[in-house]
Formats: structure tokens, sequence, C-alpha cells
């Protein structure tokens, strides 16, 4: 066992060393600092410029656009796509292609949430079976109105995101 110690010691001090070496000869070296350019100053006109009348027509203030409120989220579905009391699963690609399920529940309160449509116990998309998410895998049931686990062997509720729904579209805010 002593050997194999020393062995590793020696590795370990031979990949070291070079880098230690070169550090202390950096150390010792003085560099002048580079000198600041110098910015030139802009000559002074001579008579200021005035403007010209164009001859284009004029706009008044009500035809000029006005800035449009960012909504916050991604679109994922349309306001029409989902009825009320009826849940259903959407998906949206990431930026590398990878497609992701996520579960709308529409109630008379409107969109409540989205959830992750992955099982928190094994990570298989779940399905919707009636009025509930159901994981394939193992039986896992989750409630599509707040993520809660129904019946296991999951233990934890399924991610919630929060919706947006406003332009008769849904959107989900990922953070």
């Amino acid at each position: 066992m002593g050997h194999i110690s020393r062995r590793v010691f020696l590795v370990a001090l031979g990949t070291l060393l070079p880098g230690i070496m070169n550090e202390a000869a950096g150390a010792t070296k003085t560099t002048k600092p580079a000198p600041t350019p110098k910015t030139k100053k802009p000559a002074p006109t001579s008579k200021p410029k005035t403007p010209t009348p164009s001859k284009s027509p004029t706009v008044s203030p009500k035809a000029t656009p006005s800035p449009s409120k960012v909504i916050e989220g991604v679109a994922i579905a349309k306001s029409s796509d989902l009825a009320i009391r009826q849940t259903k699963l959407f998906f949206l690609k990431d930026s590398f292609g990878i497609s992701t399920g996520y579960a709308l529940t529409r109630t008379s309160r409107g969109v409540v949430m989205a959830f992750d449509s992955k099982c928190t116990h094994a990570g298989v998309p779940t399905l919707i079976n009636g009025s509930q998410l159901k994981c394939p895998a193992h039986g896992s049931i989750f409630n599509p109105e707040n993520g809660e686990v129904v019946r296991g062997p999951a233990l934890e509720p399924l991610r919630s995101y929060k919706t947006i729904e406003a332009n008769q579209e849904i959107r989900i805010v990922i953070s």
C-alpha cells in the first residue's frame, strides 16, 4: 500500500509542478502597462445646421402605434382548445427540439395551473384517464386541478407552472 500512495503523490506532483513553476516565473516578470489610446476632440462646426422642412405628410399622434404590453410566458394553446371541465395534454419543444408535455385543466375559475405530465415516481409521462392523470408504469394517479397525488406509489405532487390566459391564448410561465 505504501508504494501506491507514493506513486499517487509523485503523479500528482508531476502534474502540478509545471503549472506552479510557470506561475512563479510569470510573477517575476515586469510588464509595462499598455498605453491608453487618445481620443480626438470633434472639430467645432462654424455654422449650426437648421433642419429643412420635409415634404412628407404629417402624422397625427393617434396614428402612431403605442407600444404593446408584453405578456409573460410561452403560448401553449388557444383558449378555444380547452373547454370547461376538460383536461388536455399540450406539448412544447425546447431550444433543442425536445418535447415536454403539460397538463392543463379548465374549471369554472378558468385555467387553474399547468402541470408537468411526468410522474414524480418514475418520470414516465402520465395519460388522461377519465378526469385524472394516470402513470401507465406503476399506476400513480394525480388530480389534474391541483397536481396532488390521489394514489401512489408516487409521493410528490406534479410540478406546477403559472398560467396566463390573455388575447385568446393560454400561456405558461416556465421559470
